[in-house]
C-alpha cells in the first residue's frame, strides 16, 4: 500500500467555452500550469463524446463515437507520470436524452457547458506503471519534488512535507536495486540483477546467460513497472561530466 501526506498544492476552478475539445483543453491546462500530480473533476454537458468502454479482460476497448448531447454525471481526470512523461487519464459517466448510459475513458468530446475543479499536489510526483494483469495503470511510487526547483508561481512558501520516508523517493535518489530486479539496458537488452555488491556495483545476467558487472555511476534508472513481482527499470546512460 502506498499512502502518503501532501501539503503543497493549488486549486483551480473554471469553465470551458462552448465548442472546445474537453480532453485537449485539460491536457493544455496541465502543461500551462505545470501540474505533475493532481485530480480534476467536471460536470455539465458534452457533445459527440468519443468513449473507450471498459472490457472484461481489463483496460479499455476501442474508441466509440456517440453522436448527440449527453449529461456529464461524472468526469474525473487523473494527472500523474508514466515512463518519465506527463500522463492524463479522463474517465467519465454520461447520460443521454433517451436514457442511454455511457461510461469509460473519455478520448474526446466537445464542451457544451463544462465546469472544472482541479486540486494539484505540487510537492510530490505520482508515478504509475501499466499493470498487464489488470489492464490499468497502478501506482509505482511517490517521489518528493525538490522545492528549490519548483517555479515560484507554484510554490506556497510552506515547508516541505513530512511524510512516510519508506514510501518516498527523495530527489535524485538512486533506486535501491535488489536481486531479481530487471534492467532494460539500451545496449545489453533485458538483464536480471544477479548480485548487489554496493550502491555503485551490481552483477547482471543477460538473456543469453552471460554474467557481467555493471557500474551505476553513469546510469540513470527510471522505474517502469513490475515483472513477476520484481521491479523493472529503464537504463539511461548519462554523458561524462553531467
Amino acid at each position: 500500500m502506498i499512502f502518503t501526506e501532501t501539503r503543497e498544492g493549488r486549486r483551480f476552478v473554471g469553465e470551458l467555452p462552448p465548442g472546445m475539445p474537453i480532453v485537449t483543453a485539460i491536457r493544455g491546462l496541465v502543461t500551462d500550469y505545470r501540474i505533475t500530480s493532481g485530480w480534476m473533476t467536471g460536470t455539465g454537458l458534452v457533445q459527440d463524446p468519443i468513449v473507450c468502454p471498459p472490457v472484461s479482460e481489463g483496460g479499455y476497448g476501442e474508441p466509440r463515437p456517440h453522436p448527440g448531447r449527453f449529461l456529464v454525471a461524472t468526469l474525473h481526470g487523473v494527472i500523474s507520470e508514466q515512463r518519465g512523461q506527463a500522463d492524463v487519464l479522463v474517465r467519465t459517466l454520461l447520460y443521454g436524452e433517451d436514457g442511454t448510459v455511457i461510461g469509460g475513458k473519455l478520448e474526446e468530446g466537445i464542451a457544451v457547458s463544462i465546469e472544472l475543479h482541479c486540486q494539484t499536489f505540487d510537492d510530490i510526483t505520482l508515478r504509475r506503471y501499466h499493470d498487464a494483469d489488470v489492464g490499468f495503470a497502478r501506482w509505482l511510487d511517490v517521489a518528493v519534488n525538490n522545492q528549490d526547483e519548483v517555479p515560484e508561481s507554484v510554490r506556497s512558501g510552506r515547508s516541505a512535507m513530512e511524510a512516510m520516508p519508506s514510501r518516498l523517493l527523495e530527489p535524485n535518489e538512486l533506486p535501491r536495486l535488489k536481486v531479481g530486479d530487471w534492467l532494460q539496458h539500451p545496449r545489453l537488452g533485458s538483464c536480471e540483477v544477479a548480485a548487489v555488491a554496493d550502491e555503485e556495483r551490481i552483477t547482471i545476467r543477460m538473456e543469453g546467460g552471460k554474467v557481467a558487472q555493471l557500474h551505476l555511476g553513469l546510469l540513470t534508472l527510471v522505474p517502469n513497472g513490475r515483472r513477476g513481482g520484481r521491479m523493472v527499470y529503464d537504463v539511461q546512460i548519462r554523458r561524462r561530466g553531467r
